[in-house]
């Protein structure tokens, strides 16, 4: 690895007062991430996928703290395509700069982007499935619902009402990559249901309260799952514009699931229903 960074002519902070280094850590705050357009990405799946997929500014490493030949592998990769600048840590710096523990070694700074409603590309030939979060209040819930509309197939991801950011170390590091393959918008409510209206999809909404549950309601067509908070569920503004109500029928004590759990649930009947209606 020195000869890496010899060749590549890279910087080596050994120092955990660097500015470099306090600049990375700055990351860790909404405002500053807001502010500079910018986002940390750490971890070698997360970084492999964010690489070619989103701007990255540069790469930090600490060879020390490498899992494996991949690691090495991937900072060899980029040395020699000599695009993203590279600059080694000390052990020190990096757990510095690391919001992990058990770090890999490896972490990013990559540009955030934005995606408006118009701009979502929704499927032609199949009815669409979308997921809509709403006022989500834990990074790494909102993370692992990007990870869940990625693998159940959603065709898109709706915020409304943010209450935290996608670009969040714990949302990005909770969505295991998926950050980079979703289409994530976000709007007001009115926006997204109109935006909704207009492409035909249906909003139906996890409500505890619905009388009918989730695999009586018809899910085959297009259709928008809509979940709420963990502490509160879906807001009176939602409720207002749902064309259903439904719910997961629970069978113990507790009254409700985690919000990326129901979010599983429902998207995997949409797509029971879709397989049911077009294979049969």
């Amino acid at each position: 690895m020195g000869q890496i960074c010899k060749s590549a002519m890279e910087e080596f902070i050994q120092s955990r007062q660097n500015p470099r280094v306090k600049s990375l850590m700055k990351l860790r705050d909404r405002a500053e991430r807001r502010r500079l357009g910018l986002f940390a990405v750490e971890g070698l799946r997360e970084l492999s996928r964010c690489v070619g997929l989103s701007d990255v500014e540069e790469i930090y490493y600490c060879p020390e703290f490498f899992k494996g030949r991949g690691h090495g592998e991937f900072v060899e990769k980029i040395a020699a395509e000599k695009k993203i600048p590279l600059c080694r840590l000390s052990p020190g710096a990096f757990e510095k700069v690391s919001n992990r523990e058990g770090c890999d070694g490896l972490i990013g700074v990559a540009r955030q982007w934005g995606c408006a409603l118009s701009d979502v590309e929704l499927p032609k030939g199949r009815p669409a499935t979308v997921l809509v979060a709403d006022a989500i209040e834990k990074p790494g819930n909102l993370g692992a619902l990007v990870r869940t509309a990625d693998s159940e197939g959603a065709d898109a991801l709706v915020l409304t009402n943010l209450v935290c950011d996608i670009f969040n170390p714990a949302a990005v590091r909770a969505s295991q990559g998926a950050l980079f393959s979703v289409q994530i918008a976000s709007a007001p409510v009115e926006d997204a249901a109109r935006w909704l209206k207009s492409n035909g999809i249906k909003p139906v909404g996890a409500h505890l309260g619905a009388e009918k549950a989730l695999w009586e309601a018809d899910l085959s067509g297009p259709v928008a799952i809509v979940v709420g908070s963990e502490s509160d569920g879906l807001g009176a503004d939602w409720e207002a514009e749902l064309a259903e109500k439904v719910k997961i029928p629970m069978g113990g004590i507790s009254d409700s699931l985690n919000v990326n759990v129901a979010a599983s649930i429902f998207l995997y009947e949409s797509l029971r229903q879709k397989n049911a209606r077009f294979s049969g």
